[in-house]
């Protein structure tokens, strides 16, 4: 099974290629799909809400290691009176951390239509939200963005593991099991294998 349709190859080989990056946040409370186009994008049988130009992602590569990378997805130009936004993207911090994000490359054809399902290229887990403002400028006054860093799964493989390999520890983790309890006494033992 090939992972791009024939269509999708034959678009990427002409020119120019009309594409876009989507990206699908699975909150707690439910998922938000977004696109930075004007208008309501259907595509994938998903519907992808707009964004206006306000959204950006930083950090895309096509990284083929199993190196932690991290991406990040900013909303800016908010304006002063977006404060109701700003407010519910503080109070969705315990609902967005830990979760799934995904982004998505989808291809259109040359009337800007839809050409076939969205291609998943990065997923990621979000961390928690992040306010800010620029400074004042004259009677424009500052600029407000909400910024939110994602992490793919290899951000936490060089945390040291959970406990010892102990009996202690293994009695807290299983209360009963005997598995470890001489693990303390092999510390200097001598084994003599094979023995005959």
């Amino acid at each position: 099974m090939a992972f791009f349709t024939d269509d999708q190859v034959a678009r990427f080989s002409t020119s120019p290629v009309r594409v876009a990056l989507l990206a699908e946040f699975r909150f707690t409370a439910g998922t938000k799909r977004v696109w930075n186009g004007d208008t309501v994008l259907e595509a994938g049988g998903r519907e992808w809400l707009p964004m206006h130009g306000a959204g950006g992602i930083d950090g895309l590569s096509a990284q083929s290691g199993t190196a932690a990378e991290a991406v990040t997805f900013t909303v800016s130009g908010l304006p002063n009176d977006a404060a109701g936004l700003l407010a519910e993207a503080l109070a969705g911090t315990d609902d967005a951390v830990q979760q799934l994000v995904t982004v998505y490359l989808q291809l259109f054809s040359d009337d800007w239509q839809p050409a076939g399902a969205p291609i998943g290229i990065w997923w990621g887990f979000m961390q928690p939200p992040k306010v800010s403002r620029s400074e004042m400028q004259g009677d424009e006054g500052g600029v407000q963005s909400v910024e939110m860093t994602a992490e793919n799964a290899f951000f936490n493989r060089s945390r040291p593991p959970f406990g010892r390999y102990t009996d202690r520890d293994q009695q807290q983790r299983s209360p009963g099991d005997r598995f470890l309890q001489f693990t303390s006494s092999l510390l200097f033992k001598t084994f003599n294998y094979p023995q005959y």
